[in-house]
């Protein structure tokens, strides 16, 4: 990578190409695509290019007019990506919108929203979100603090439980601001798969796994199961299937 640093203090431009460090403080615009092994910007943003960065960290404001790709990377605040996001590590906390995410390992605080898929191999998630396409990982676990919506989840184990406190600070913020004191705390989805599925406060057409446990608050159309099926007195089951 090119040892090449660049620092905006205030307002200021940067070009695309490739540099070891850039550093915004205030509002900066990036033209072209960038590289880059360190990437960090508190204040506001704009990238009207492809972003790639090894390390990657902003607070404040934040957009991506092409695609954003990194191995670690932490956003609070408003995120967006107009394009896809791959990061092997990336923690969201705030207001966050994408037309897809792929990866490793995702933690986030907050809203989501994307256009496509979400294929990580590890979601975790406290807040509301809305995913156009499918929600895909090895370990799902979802902490309602609002509506939340994908029409399929699949996963080797999926945990889906009503939040309990409401969340402070920006995040609580974020959610009083969309949906008001009274958020409802539900997932809805046309299908979720896994081979251990715990659900609670979600509505679903059909819930197929090994071991499958419907928590309390939940309306599910049909559950297909192989090993094990609970289902708690306050949901609502309309078929059961042992397969």
């Amino acid at each position: 990578m090119s040892e090449r640093n660049v620092r905006i203090a205030g307002s200021g431009t940067i070009e695309g190409g490739s540099y070891g460090q850039v550093k915004i403080a205030g509002s900066g615009k990036i033209t072209g695509d960038l590289e880059a092994d360190e990437f960090s910007s508190a204040g506001s943003a704009l990238a009207q290019g492809n972003l790639k960065a090894k390390r990657f960290e902003t607070a404040g404001s934040f957009t991506c007019q092409g695609d954003l790709e990194v191995e670690e990377g932490e956003a609070a605040g408003s995120f967006r990506v107009v394009g896809r996001l791959k990061a092997t590590e990336m923690k969201l906390a705030g207001s966050a919108h994408c037309r897809s995410i792929s990866g490793g390992y995702l933690r986030a605080s907050g809203s989501l929203e994307t256009q496509g898929n979400v294929e990580v191999e590890t979601f975790r998630f406290r807040g509301s979100f809305k995913i156009g396409g499918l929600l895909s990982a090895e370990k799902v676990e979802i902490d309602l603090h609002g509506p939340c919506e994908a029409p399929e989840i699949g996963g080797g184990k999926i945990e889906v439980r009503a939040g309990g406190k409401s969340l402070g600070g920006l995040v609580g913020e974020v959610l009083e601001a969309l949906f008001g004191s009274s958020k409802v705390r539900e997932l809805r989805a046309r299908v979720i798969e896994g081979d251990e599925v715990h659900l609670e406060n979600t509505v679903a057409e059909v819930v197929r796994g090994g071991k499958v446990k419907i928590g309390p608050g939940c309306q599910v159309k049909r559950v297909e199961y192989t090993e094990a099926l609970e289902v708690d007195p306050q949901a609502k089951v309309g078929e059961e299937v042992k397969e």
